[in-house]
């Protein structure tokens, strides 16, 4: 069964241009170094004050001296030439060096090499240690790979054709001299074009390491943090934006934390909105985070453990996506709550309360008040209880006397967070025990918002449910930080005739934000009473 959900949105966001910067390297392009190793340094120029580089390979060491790039080859043992790609970043360009070393292959026996190319044109120049004029070769496979040999140079170039199909494909060289003195079996392993594909692997890192992963595989950022506001994300000063090269998931999306500005989710699009309308394509989907070392969680969600996140598969008005959030694992079990803390919500007709009413329930319930805000058109009021560690319950009235049902939306607040979420490098996830809790009672997770909100609907109560860590200054001592945990419960104002979009939900949360001050207030005079 497919879960429809609710996913971080495709906002196309504008490029910004900032004031240009340079970067040049000693080196242009690729650095070949001797198959028997080396040492060579590239000179890094540029008026950014700090620089840094990308990529990396078990055969290369690479360190940073001054403006120097310092790269020690170890020897090179098989019969084929070796390259890695390396990203030197300075601001907001990069550049990218290709790292080639020769064959360092000894004489004698059998020799084997295996090759792996990605899916575009590629040339590869082997070195293959025969001390003889005359070869045997065949090759495999023909029409995608030509080659061309050298004897005199020792030399093979291996052409490979951009690949347009979505599978590997192999070729195998058999080489050796007229008389069979030496042989050779070089394998090369063509990808295939992208089609599903992972977003980069760096969870907990900057947009600077996101940028060269992408410009790495081809992809072209079409969007960047411009500040303005947008419903889905709140303002997408959070968000970076990808047209990738892959043939089924054209969009990438990556998700910068605000505050700490680290990378903390992802979500890929399909080109066609409904392409997990297909239980075959929902399938390929399965297949493919499987062989990435996910495993089921529940429904169409999957974990990796290497990775340390979850991937859900999903569709919504947006269309068909593939959403990975950094989940590092709960270091240990936590107590939440004995039952779910409903709260007013409990009470049938609680959208009917007034102020009266809300009075009334609170003081049945131990309840105190001890914030009270009016405005123009709402009155926020705010209880607090000693139970829990601490626990604070908002409510927003609307002042019209001619409205029904004037009780808009219920916040509970508590100081004990670790009732609903823990903190592991740096990221805030709920805990095991409180997710399960709500499942338990009918909330269905439906998508994370912003890095930071967890978004719950309860088909049967008609509510969402938002769940997440605040962070203020005290307004009583600006040096002190108060933290908390929040569930913001928000009705869902669907009729026939005018059904609520998940856009319209996100606006309503993000006009609930005004309220964090008031929040901050009812939480400085709980700790004083």
């Amino acid at each position: 069964m497919l879960v429809l959900v609710m996913a971080l949105g495709s906002c196309k966001t504008s490029l910004e241009v900032n004031d240009p910067q340079t970067l040049s390297l000693s080196v242009e392009g690729s650095l070949l170094m001797l198959g028997t190793g080396q040492k060579a340094e590239v000179t890094v120029k540029t008026d950014s004050p700090e620089w840094s580089f990308l990529g990396g390979a078990d055969w290369l060491d690479i360190s940073k001296e001054d403006n120097r790039l310092v790269l020690t080859a170890l020897p090179n043992l098989t019969v084929s030439k070796r390259s890695v790609q390396l990203i030197i970043m300075a601001g907001e360009i990069s550049q990218s060096l290709w790292v080639e070393q020769d064959s360092g292959a000894a004489q004698g026996g059998t020799k084997q090499s295996e090759i792996t190319v990605d899916q575009w044109e590629d040339l590869r120049i082997l070195t293959v240690d025969i001390p003889h004029s005359e070869w045997d070769i065949l090759c495999s496979a023909s029409g995608w790979i030509t080659h061309v040999v050298n004897p005199r140079k020792r030399e093979l170039r291996i052409n490979v054709s951009e690949n347009k199909s979505t599978k590997d494909r192999t070729a195998v060289f058999y080489i050796s001299t007229k008389s069979g003195e030496g042989n050779y079996k070089i394998k090369l392993t063509q990808r295939g074009a992208m089609s599903y594909i992972l977003p980069y692997p760096g969870f907990n890192e900057t947009e600077v390491e996101v940028r060269a992963f992408e410009d790495a595989r081809r992809s072209l950022l079409i969007g960047k943090p411009s500040g303005t506001d947008s419903p889905m994300f709140g303002g997408n000063a959070n968000v970076w934006t990808f047209e990738t090269q892959s043939k089924t998931f054209g969009q990438i999306q990556y998700i910068i934390e605000p505050d700490e500005r680290l990378y903390r989710a992802a979500i890929v699009w399909a080109n066609d909105p409904m392409l997990f309308r297909r239980d075959r394509e929902l399938d390929n989907a399965v297949e493919f985070l499987q062989q990435h070392g996910f495993v089921l969680r529940r429904n169409t969600t999957y974990y990796s453990e290497k990775l340390e996140c979850t991937a859900l598969i999903g569709m919504n008005e947006q269309g068909s996506f593939i959403m990975y959030t950094f989940e590092p694992k709960q270091p240990a079990p936590a107590d939440t709550f004995e039952s779910f803390p409903w709260g007013i919500l409990e009470q049938k007709e609680w959208r009917t309360y007034r102020e009266d009413a809300i009075d009334e329930w609170e003081t049945q319930h131990g309840g105190k008040q001890v914030f009270r805000e009016e405005k123009r058109d709402e009155i926020s009021l705010a209880y607090a209880s000693d139970d829990l560690g601490g626990h604070l319950r908002i409510y927003t009235i609307l002042t019209n006397e001619d409205d029904p049902r004037p009780l808009t939306d219920v916040i509970h607040v508590y100081t004990d967070t670790s009732r609903v979420y823990y903190k592991v490098k740096g990221a805030i996830m709920l805990t095991r025990e409180f997710a399960q809790l709500a499942r338990s009672v009918g909330f269905v997770f439906r998508s994370y918002v912003e890095s930071r909100i967890f978004m719950y609907e309860h088909p049967n109560r008609g509510l969402y449910m938002g769940v997440y860590r605040i962070l203020e200054k005290d307004p009583n001592n600006a040096d002190t930080m108060l933290e908390y945990a929040k569930m913001e419960f928000l009705p869902i104002y669907n009729t026939d005739s005018n059904p609520q979009t998940f856009v319209d939900q996100m606006q309503e949360m993000k006009r609930q934000e005004r309220r964090e001050a008031f929040i901050a207030k009812a939480v400085a005079q709980m700790s004083e009473k």
